[in-house]
């Protein structure tokens, strides 16, 4: 009698990645303000000081471990509410020996990141200057964020989830150890509002690239036609689930950034269903799996913090 085939382990990567994460949308942390956050599985807190810069600490007082995302900020220092120790945004209290770890921020796409370590070892992405900066409302997904992250080069299910038929095989490459690409032209073949939409804008197709920078930071140019937008996502781990952080670029404000915001945010949504509690096998040896194989193989080579 044949023996039933035993189940494949789950394929997990860790939520803790030596990268960027985006923790909070710039307009989250007005001056002087301060707020909470976490980058991968630790918690932090954040603030911004009297001349608009934001910093990063761990949460809680070296004194007695009061959390200090309950302070406030004055003259640049955030003050424990506890006994009113005063951090400097290096996390060194003012006037003493002790401190507190400080984490590398940095502003950028009306957003703000926090690197997972002591020193970024890659930077942001660079460039998409000429875009209008919208962070939008995020989501909470049943799904881990390295299946959600795998699942956007995932070409195989443009098809079936998106409504998108390739026009041309796509094409993947790997700049780096911490970047990974594709390129892909597709058309629509659905037919909801953001997809006649589309079509009418694009009818010669739609090129999109893809670059995933670190494992939890992506981002996404379009092209329809003359028109280009972009979008960056964020992944914030929650253990089998991921919030998901997003920054839309528009050539302008106004109706322009409305319809990119609502064209991306169509796109995702109809990933929520299918993705909604995966336990993710990336390695099937199909040929049209090929692209998320390999992008696999890059999320396993991706150093942890």
């Amino acid at each position: 009698m044949s023996s039933m085939p035993s189940e494949r382990p789950e394929w997990v990567i860790s939520g803790d990645l030596k990268a960027w994460y985006l923790v909070a949308a710039s307009s989250e942390i007005p001056l002087e303000g301060v707020r909470a956050a976490r980058v991968g599985t630790s918690e932090i807190v954040l603030f911004r000081d009297s001349l608009g810069q934001v910093h990063g600490l761990d949460p809680f007082c070296a004194h007695m471990g009061a959390r200090l995302q309950g302070g406030k900020v004055d003259q640049d220092h955030l003050v424990c509410p506890l006994h009113g120790w005063r951090y400097r945004g290096d996390g060194k209290v003012a006037g003493g020996r002790n401190c507190v770890r400080s984490w590398p921020v940095l502003e950028r796409f009306g957003s703000v990141f926090v690197f997972h370590g002591q020193e970024p070892t890659f930077p942001l992405p660079d460039g998409l200057t000429q875009y209008h900066w919208n962070p939008m409302k995020g989501a909470m997904v049943d799904a881990p964020w390295y299946a959600l992250t795998a699942n956007a080069f995932d070409t195989h299910h443009y098809e079936a989830v998106h409504r998108r038929r390739l026009l041309e095989p796509p094409v993947v490459e790997q700049p780096d150890a911490y970047r990974f690409e594709c390129s892909y032209l597709s058309t629509p073949t659905g037919t909801a509002l953001s997809d006649r939409l589309m079509t009418r804008l694009a009818p010669q197709g739609i090129r999109v690239t893809m670059q995933c920078y670190g494992g939890p930071l992506f981002v996404v140019q379009s092209s329809l036609g003359q028109r280009n937008s972009a979008l960056v996502v964020g992944m914030e781990p929650h253990g089998r689930q991921t919030r998901l952080r997003l920054s839309v670029g528009s050539p302008k404000p106004g109706p322009i950034s409305w319809l990119a915001g609502f064209l991306y945010s169509s796109f995702l949504k109809r990933d929520l269903t299918a993705m909604s509690g995966i336990r993710m096998q990336p390695y099937t040896g199909l040929p049209v799996d090929q692209t998320m194989e390999r992008f696999a193989r890059y999320l396993e080579g991706l150093p942890v913090a």
